[in-house]
């Protein structure tokens, strides 16, 4: 009897949590649902361009335009979403863009929260299943996950290294897929990271931090730019 009343509290007490757990999942597709929305009251980039995707260190990036200067950027980065979100919104944000080059910043958040570099990976390679879907010819740039002090304060470095690993590896693997590494312009030359680049938070970069990631990765998007395809 007190076996059969344990189930039952068990059972009951998960089906709380599983609950909970899809009540903050719908809120959370929700905010992203209202940010996505207001894509489409933006002015549709003409055809090929090149398009930033991700989280925050994109969505921040506020000079990006300017910073990419003469590449046709359009910047369609929403805060605080996982690989899950971009997969969930690719709709709403790829295919209205017809981008001939994709720029791809995401994975950070997916570590924050303790998915695994496997997961990262595997939404990663359903993500990319769908641009080649669309439209086979798109090339993308995979940026590294950005070896943060936050990250290197909650002991998340690990995960970052094998999400960067796997992204490497992915981009040698595939036609249309490059990977440019970011982090040596982030850090001192024993691999520390130079805290002055970033904000308070110790996640997001400041200006300066902008500034030193366009010196490397301005090059690596002009490189992809230059083999991309035309669009048919």
């Amino acid at each position: 009897m007190k076996s059969g009343l344990f189930v039952f509290l068990w059972l009951l007490a998960m089906g709380g949590a599983w609950a909970a757990t899809e009540e903050n999942s719908a809120l959370t597709s929700s905010k992203f649902a209202r940010e996505v929305a207001r894509f489409a009251s933006l002015s549709a980039p003409a055809p090929g361009g090149v398009l930033l995707v991700g989280s925050s260190i994109f969505k921040r990036w506020t000079n990006a335009v300017h910073d990419l200067a003469p590449l046709p950027v359009t910047n369609r980065a929403f805060g605080g979403s996982q690989t899950t979100h971009q997969l969930m919104f690719f709709d709403q944000v790829v295919p209205p863009c017809q981008p001939g080059l994709i720029v791809w910043y995401c994975g950070s958040n997916d570590i924050k929260e303790g998915k695994t570099p496997e997961a990262v990976l595997q939404r990663l390679e359903e993500w990319l299943g769908k641009v080649a879907q669309k439209n086979s010819s798109t090339r993308v740039l995979l940026v590294s996950v950005i070896r943060a002090p936050q990250k290197r304060r909650d002991g998340q470095l690990e995960a970052v290294d094998a999400v960067n690993h796997g992204y490497e590896e992915l981009s040698q693997k595939r036609p249309r897929l490059s990977y440019v590494d970011v982090n040596p312009a982030l850090q001192s030359p024993t691999g520390e990271a130079r805290a002055e680049l970033y904000v308070e938070d110790g996640l997001h970069l400041n200006v300066e931090g902008y500034r030193q990631v366009t010196t490397v990765l301005k090059p690596a998007i002009q490189k992809s730019w230059e083999k991309k395809e035309p669009n048919p």
